[in-house]
């Protein structure tokens, strides 16, 4: 003689799981955010603002307009302090000058109308040779050792500046 009432327990359990996994599949669907056209900033970089002050800096790249200007600038070291201040000097001459963080929520200036990006914003208000180098860098990368930068020109050119510490 054969018994149905395994069947009926079998049964039974396969309807229980089905709006189980239903009902689970339908809170991970909505427990995901759909963020996509939210501004998503992120700062990935914001550890330039203690890094840049810690040590000399020399630029050991500088490409301004499709010419490689880097030995414009070989004897310079670059100094920056904390208060938002740059000095760049040689055995000659020095130069003051400010640097200052922009994080990728905070486009006040922009002037290439690249959005959302971190910049560093070098300023040498006195000087021809430095006044090359007063833009708002766009941050390409930054680590404790340097700091690889780039700038749309107005003319529609694309200038790379590199700091590597000493």
């Amino acid at each position: 003689m054969r018994f149905s009432k395994p069947l009926i327990v079998e049964t039974s359990y396969k309807q229980t799981m089905k709006p189980f996994i239903f009902a689970l599949s339908l809170l991970v669907l909505f427990a995901c955010k759909n963020d996509d056209n939210s501004n998503n900033n992120t700062n990935n970089f914001a550890n330039l603002t203690t890094d840049i002050t810690k040590g000399t800096w020399k630029i050991t790249y500088y490409f301004d307009d499709n010419i490689d200007e880097t030995s414009n600038f070989a004897s310079y070291t670059f100094t920056f302090n904390q208060g938002g201040t740059v000095n760049a000097a040689n055995d000659l001459f020095a130069e003051n000058g400010t640097w200052t963080y922009e994080d990728s929520s905070n486009d006040s200036t922009d002037d290439d109308g690249i959005e959302n990006d971190e910049e560093l914003i070098l300023t040498f208000p006195n000087s021809i040779l430095f006044d090359e180098i007063s833009e708002d860098w766009h941050i390409t990368s930054a680590t404790t050792n340097e700091i690889v930068l780039y700038d749309v020109s107005g003319d529609g050119t694309t200038d790379f500046l590199t700091f590597t510490k000493q």
